[in-house]
């Protein structure tokens, strides 16, 4: 069915038809009748200052803050927040309400509703209006839009030990041993060679709260895990469980090979970008949970990135072309994969990623693999400018009474129920 929202002056529509009809008033059309509004913000605001008809009742604004619930039956529930408006029958066949208001339609039965009060207009072949008394549903209705903010949390920073607004750059974490590290000249050149070998175990990051643990994703033996709570997954290739660097959380590589964190010809080494380097068979997972106690004002609801292998990735030791694959996961699941990656430009070379988070989501999950060549020589694979997007609502609007229907709903309403309003105007 549609649904209308009134606020204030202001009209939405979200149904099935909807017109503006001259400069002085809008007309918000359901499936049953016409919402009426009288007035725009440019205009002489009449006395009384707002009507909405529905399929049995007219309720007239006299200066106030109310709610209307419509359901698919046509019975009308009016409630009212602070001062007072008139609720009135309508009798088949009378005229929709005019720029005046409902002054005078309806089939006489009139009652005026004050602060706390409500009541329901039943249709049917004796229409009647019932007081309801003290009205407790308050939370049922957007009484005000919240006023909503976006922040960007900065997965390189957490990574280097920061709580991902503090810019922290340079640190790694060994995926052997969840260990952690600065990154320096020499720590960087003592592992041109290195060969990291993993036990094929899961470790937590106890140094960093908002990081729950790293691996080295080798699917040679069956389903390899990747979060504390235990999920897990069966698609990495046979990765003879070994890497050749660190989970890298850089503002610069430090290296003679130039270009080396080129994405799509843009250096993420170099402010004011930054970059997650994860050479292939890394996995490194992220504390959702975590991320939102430490914000509770917040809510992620989105990951992205920009990931690829460097332009410098292109070739092995022995001449052969460096392929590597990319997962994006939560909680288990794939969100995202790109298989057989390399280290040209354009699409295959570095790409956007881009997934939703949901509120029930645990683990954020990023790994990489060479590609089932089983040589991860030269690999580059990296995310440039990781951010997790935050959605922040207004403290003063309650997270879970924003929207009727999202977090509050409740059994004993009637199913049918098909349109709301609400509306504050002051005299």
């Amino acid at each position: 069915g549609s649904r209308s929202k009134v606020q204030g002056s202001r009209s939405k529509v979200q149904g099935s038809r909807s017109k503006v009809q001259g400069s002085r008033s809008a007309s918000l059309t359901t499936s049953h009748q016409p919402l009426a509004t009288n007035s725009n913000p440019q205009s002489l605001i009449p006395n009384p200052l707002f009507a909405i008809r529905t399929p049995t009742a007219v309720v007239t604004d006299l200066g106030t803050e109310f709610g209307v619930e419509v359901y698919k039956s046509g019975l009308t529930e009016s409630r009212v927040f602070r001062g007072s408006v008139k609720v009135q029958v309508v009798g088949d066949g009378l005229p929709s309400p005019s720029g005046r208001g409902a002054g005078g339609e309806g089939s006489g039965q009139v009652v005026v509703l004050r602060e706390n009060e409500s009541a329901r207009v039943e249709g049917g072949d004796e229409p009647r209006i019932m007081m309801l008394g003290a009205s407790a549903k308050t939370a049922d209705f957007t009484r005000r839009i919240p006023k909503v903010t976006y922040k960007t949390l900065d997965l390189v920073d957490v990574v280097a030990g920061g709580d991902g607004f503090s810019g922290r750059r340079n640190r790694g974490i060994d995926p052997t041993n969840g260990q952690t590290a600065e990154l320096t000249p020499k720590v960087w050149g003592s592992e041109a060679e290195a060969r990291f070998v993993g036990d094929g175990k899961y470790h937590r990051v106890e140094a960093m709260p908002l990081v729950d643990g790293v691996f080295i994703p080798d699917g040679r033996s069956g389903p390899v895990r990747i979060d504390s709570a235990g999920h897990t997954f069966a698609r990495f290739p046979n990765t003879h469980n070994d890497t050749w660097k660190r989970i890298w959380a850089v503002g610069a590589i430090l290296t003679d090979v130039p270009f080396a964190a080129v994405l799509g010809d843009i250096d993420y080494a170099s402010p004011p970008h930054c970059l997650l380097f994860m050479h292939a068979n890394n996995g490194i997972t992220f504390d959702l949970e975590a991320i939102r106690r430490a914000n509770p004002d917040c809510k992620p609801f989105r990951f992205r990135a920009v990931a690829g292998s460097s332009s410098e990735a292109m070739y092995s030791a022995d001449g052969v072309g460096v392929i590597a694959d990319l997962w994006v996961l939560v909680d288990g699941q794939v969100r995202f994969e790109r298989r057989e990656i390399n280290g040209y430009s354009g699409y295959r070379g570095a790409f956007p990623v881009s997934i939703s988070i949901g509120d029930d989501d645990r683990f954020l999950t990023l790994a990489t693999t060479d590609g089932g060549d089983e040589s991860g020589y030269g690999a580059w694979t990296m995310f440039g400018d990781p951010r997790l997007d935050l959605m922040q609502v207004d403290a003063n609007e309650p997270k879970d009474k924003q929207t009727k229907g999202q977090t509050n709903q409740r059994t004993n309403k009637p199913k049918d129920k098909q349109t709301k309003g609400s509306k504050e105007v002051k005299p």
